[in-house]
């Protein structure tokens, strides 16, 4: 039986116990006194005297017990019992004169232990205060008629009787104590749990809001992170989402470490040294082309509950999906600034960033160049050796423009064979060597014909115009270079032309923050135009 169970059952009638003990040792010691007029039961006066001093005796040792912390009470209560049986049966044979008053000790005896000890005690406890009360009777009438013994022996099994509905009253009770106590139980743990699954779907849905709330998602990865590990009670870890074909981390991050860099292990499975902590690394969710891995403490790992699992793997299908999206995101700003054939920027993309230089040069009275260029006769070209090796040449074109030209300038399919590029803190003499050199480069490349060997030659016109030199706006800056581009067309093809400077241009930057132009200028012949320059 539960000890502490059955004590606090006890407790519950541990008043009424006490003031029954003190009662019957009362009752014992002025029942003693009124005997005592009577000579004749002089020593029967001996057994009450026997009793009432055993019954004090037990009830003052139980007070003091009850009160001792390192005394096991219900041990010495249990222990009391063979003493309560004597100081009962000598009560009841120093007593047996007065309407037999013991009677209703031995009868509740059975029922006031119920509480504390199991059933089937609680019957020999019954018998043996139903063969107390024959015993002590029996040595009290040594002769009586038989009805008289026959009303002892009721007596008795009155005892056994009511001991027995007392046992049973209190099994069942303990019983109902149990069961109820089993269901609270397991409410508080059903609340407990539902508490956490709350816990954990607020999280998992602050985690989705987080990271859907930007396509931008290496800026929120270690803010899922920080919810993540308050969630599953980890003090440390590190997420990886890896692309499977490629071996590539397409992202990392971590929290509650101190910056120290960190990199998967090779598989996405097995131990990391992460400083001086040592981290276990397991594979969370395996889809399609990617794989979300973590990595935490190994005794954080294996103290994982299945719930932890689940919610890990709910925080991972929102990673890859984030990861996905922020990927098609990139993909798709770059295709929107991007010419599909060439790989070059776009007319698009040169407007904005012919805006932004003219500003910048602007503000800090600086030059930027514009170079329009346009291959000659390529629908000849194309004619002769079909749209598929024009398609190759224009994109040839573009390697060709980027290989000279610096990596802050900018070139761009304008449109069609047409082709820009933007020349920032270059000045007109600047541009017009950087022209020249394309010009150059273009007509010495040998392009491949419609079988894929190299022999073709194209040859281009190039118009040059600066802001502010020759423009004040980009508007007037792609219509001076489209100018200049005309004219090199209508003189001759395969040479490069500017347009006239204007005769109030903007200030000019001055010579000490001007920068270092991207080639010398091509020195001027008497009486040539600086800005015009022919192949013949």
């Amino acid at each position: 039986m539960d000890t502490d169970r059955a004590y606090r059952g006890l407790l519950l009638s541990e008043h009424v116990y006490t003031a029954s003990r003190v009662a019957l040792a009362a009752a014992a010691w002025v029942l003693l006194a009124v005997a005592r007029a009577d000579d004749a039961n002089n020593v029967m006066n001996w057994f009450t005297v026997a009793g009432a001093t055993l019954v004090s005796v037990v009830t003052v040792g139980l007070a003091v017990a009850a009160r001792v912390r390192d005394i096991d009470f219900l041990r010495v209560l249990i222990w009391s019992i063979p003493f309560d049986l004597l100081a009962l049966g000598a009560l009841t044979v120093g007593l047996h004169g007065l309407e037999d008053p013991v009677y209703p000790a031995l009868l509740a005896l059975p029922v006031f232990y119920s509480y504390v000890i199991r059933r089937r005690e609680i019957w020999m406890l019954a018998a043996a205060s139903a063969v107390t009360y024959l015993v002590a009777h029996a040595f009290a009438h040594p002769v009586l008629e038989w009805t008289a013994y026959l009303v002892f022996a009721i007596k008795a099994v009155a005892i056994v009787y009511v001991g027995s509905i007392a046992a049973f009253a209190a099994a069942r009770h303990r019983d109902r104590q149990l069961e109820i106590e089993r269901s609270t139980a397991e409410r508080e743990d059903l609340a407990e749990q539902l508490r956490r699954r709350l816990s954990e779907l607020q999280a998992v849905s602050q985690i989705s809001e987080v990271i859907h709330s930007s396509l931008e998602f290496d800026r929120v990865g270690p803010l899922v992170l920080q919810i993540l590990r308050k969630v599953i009670d980890i003090p440390s870890c590190c997420l990886f989402v890896i692309d499977k074909p490629k071996a590539e981390t397409l992202f990392s991050a971590s929290a509650g470490l101190d910056g120290s860099a960190v990199r998967v292990p090779p598989g996405g499975v097995g131990a990391l040294d992460v400083g001086d902590a040592h981290f276990t690394c397991m594979s969370v969710l395996d889809h399609k082309h990617m794989m979300v891995v973590f990595c935490a403490p190994a005794d954080a790992l294996e103290e994982l509950t299945d719930e932890d699992r689940i919610v890990l793997q709910a925080v991972s299908s929102e990673l890859v999906v984030a990861v996905e999206n922020s990927q098609l995101y990139k993909l798709t700003r770059r295709l929107a600034i991007t010419d599909e054939l060439t790989g070059l920027h776009n007319y698009r993309h040169l407007q904005n960033r012919l805006d932004e230089e003219i500003e910048r040069a602007r503000r800090y009275r600086k030059d930027v160049s514009l170079l329009m260029i346009d291959a000659d006769d390529f629908k000849r070209f194309n004619d002769t050796h079909g749209h598929i090796a024009g398609d190759r040449a224009l994109a040839e074109f573009g390697d060709l423009l980027r290989s000279r030209v610096r990596e802050v300038d900018l070139v761009a399919r304008y449109g069609g064979e047409e082709f820009s590029v933007v020349l920032p803190e270059t000045d007109a003499a600047g541009a017009f060597v950087v022209a020249e050199k394309i010009r150059e480069a273009v007509a010495h490349h040998e392009f491949e014909d419609a079988e894929g060997t190299r022999g073709p030659r194209l040859t281009v016109s190039v118009g040059v115009a600066t802001f502010p030199a020759h423009a004040q706006d980009r508007e007037s800056l792609l219509r001076q270079a489209d100018g200049a581009l005309y004219s090199a067309k209508h003189g001759g093809k395969n040479r490069v032309r500017s347009p006239q400077p204007l005769r109030n241009p903007a200030p000019p930057a001055s010579p000490e923050t001007l920068k270092t132009p991207a080639g010398p200028a091509a020195p001027a012949a008497a009486g040539e135009d600086p800005h015009v320059r022919e192949d013949g």
